[in-house]
């Protein structure tokens, strides 16, 4: 089971850092702002990224709203085969972890 969010007092540093293209495989942990396309190959597309009110929102980059999620960190989703979570989110920063099912 993944771990949904960091606890207290962890630092704010995601495994692979700012390091988007990491995720090009399905499998990563970044820290991500407004504007951002993630990509991945995990099944859900290349992602845009939304970070306000304390939330992270990812939506496919084409456009589409089919597999648009938005949630605070601990919310975990899964688009096709491609996980989905939000670790932590601090002011317009988020870190989600991605992992191919």
């Amino acid at each position: 089971m993944m771990e949904a969010a960091a606890p207290s007092g962890t630092p704010f540093v995601a495994a692979d850092g700012r390091n988007l293209k990491a995720c090009a495989d399905g499998e990563c942990e970044v820290l991500v702002r407004t504007g951002d396309q993630v990509p991945n190959d995990g099944g859900a597309g290349p992602l845009a990224v939304t970070v306000q009110a304390g939330k992270v929102g990812l939506a496919p980059a084409s456009g589409g709203m089919g597999g648009a999620v938005s949630g605070p960190p601990g919310m975990v989703h899964q688009i096709n085969r491609q996980v989905i979570a939000v670790v932590t989110v601090q002011g317009d920063e988020g870190i989600v972890r991605l992992n191919r099912k």
